[in-house]
């Protein structure tokens, strides 16, 4: 997959290896050339406000490395995703996109393998240990661990060691479910549910704590207008304590869900599995609205043109359609899986129709994908970043269906064998 990673040096005229101070002197140089209160050609603006976007990115080392490998569309990919600034981190531990896209498929492949492990030693099929069924979780598992371990270890970062201490947590309770259910040793089989969850509990508390911030008054009063403390995010209308409502919103639920399970694990309670769910659609319920007054609080509170703001209702329309399309089976699954141990009307493998449903389609999304991006034309300069307006999936096909033809036209052509070579290559 090509990328576009020159752009940036073209607007400030600049050569590819230029030092930062190259950078510097020509942004000075067009920034006054283009600036609108020197320029009265109505494309000045435009123009350098491009010119300012390419300088904020190749004056930043980290931005600029992060540019040069995945170009313009990649860095907004990082930067918007999870990893925020610390973007350019992640960025060096993967490398290469298709190494990273292979890695991935593997990883795709394995966890399929862990809801099947799991309906047949249910049913009874094999006699595996627990800790067999969970081989492929653990193949997963680790190379997370590994990885946000190391990740941790060479940005030094505070994100990124927080980061890996969840994984550790999770790789945690999973030593200690698999102990719980194959009674390992004489304590682990009179081991409490709820001692089992101690690393949900503390994965939970970290969660919390590392949103510190969310209590200082400066952030919440200054969470629309500095770089710094940006969060728009709702707040019900409650002002301070609503916000912090919103932020700690999902740690609430999950401790409310664990509660609930752990209870009903040690036979403190007797209520219906039913009752266990409500936590989980309740979040899933809600949470559709916590989007929608979301994007209010952002489209009421930041200054944005018009662009922004369609761009934004395109955003906002998306993670609805991505959000929905996860979630259905999960409520589906959720539901099979209440009913199943409330009653057991039905076989465990029905219980997991949703789950393999939604691996095999995003198994043939990957397939495709990967066929697509490697099917695209390479034309020079063209932005081949998935997403780009330029070319979709029919002209693509087209584009190679076409590529006989145009041989066979080529060879019946009067010009010469070297330059029909040159123009199909």
């Amino acid at each position: 997959m090509n990328f576009d990673t020159t752009t940036y040096y073209q607007l400030l005229e600049v050569p590819v290896d230029c030092s930062q101070d190259d950078i510097k002197r020509s942004y000075r140089v067009l920034a006054l050339k283009y600036h609108p209160d020197r320029n009265s050609d109505p494309a000045a603006a435009e123009i350098f406000k491009e010119i300012v976007e390419a300088y904020e990115v190749l004056s930043d080392p980290e931005r600029r490395q992060l540019y040069d490998q995945y170009g313009a569309e990649g860095l907004k990919f990082f930067e918007n995703g999870a990893f925020g600034s610390d973007a350019a981190y992640v960025a060096k531990m993967m490398g290469s996109l298709k190494l990273v896209a292979f890695i991935g498929f593997l990883i795709l492949l394995i966890a399929v393998l862990f809801p099947i492990f799991i309906v047949i030693k249910t049913k009874g099929a094999v006699d595996w240990s627990w800790a067999k069924v969970f081989s492929p979780a653990w193949i997963v598992m680790s190379l997370v661990v590994a990885f946000s371990v190391i990740l941790a270890v060479l940005s030094k970062k505070l994100t990124f060691c927080i980061w890996a201490a969840y994984n550790i947590f999770i790789m945690t309770f999973m030593g200690l479910l698999v102990s719980k259910l194959d009674e390992t040793t004489h304590t682990a089989s009179h081991m409490l549910w709820s001692e089992v969850f101690i690393p949900i509990y503390a994965l939970i508390v970290l969660s919390i704590v590392q949103k510190y911030e969310i209590f200082s008054s400066e952030h919440y009063e200054k969470r629309f207008s500095s770089p710094e403390h940006i969060d728009t995010c709702t707040n019900f209308g409650l002002g301070h304590p609503g916000f912090i409502l919103r932020k700690l919103l999902r740690d609430l639920v999950a401790s409310w869900f664990f509660v609930f399970l752990m209870i009903k694990l040690d036979h403190v309670v007797e209520w219906n599995w039913w009752i266990n769910s409500i936590p989980v659609f309740f979040y899933i319920i809600f949470y559709l609205v916590l989007i929608a007054l979301d994007n209010s609080s952002k489209m009421n509170n930041l200054p944005m043109d018009e662009d922004e703001r369609a761009s934004n209702q395109s955003l906002t329309s998306f993670l609805y359609c991505i959000f929905i399309f996860f979630m259905i089976p999960v409520i589906l699954f959720i539901s099979l899986l209440a009913a199943h141990i409330s009653a057991d009307s039905f076989a465990i493998a029905n219980v997991f129709i949703p789950i393999f449903i939604v691996l095999g389609l995003l198994t043939c999304a990957y397939c495709i994908f990967a066929c697509c991006a490697l099917a695209s034309p390479k034309v020079p300069g063209m932005d081949d970043f998935p997403g780009s307006p330029t070319q979709n999936i029919a002209s693509i096909i087209n584009n190679r269906m076409l590529r006989p033809q145009k041989f066979l036209e080529a060879q019946h052509s009067p010009t010469s064998s070297t330059s029909i070579g040159v123009e199909n290559v």
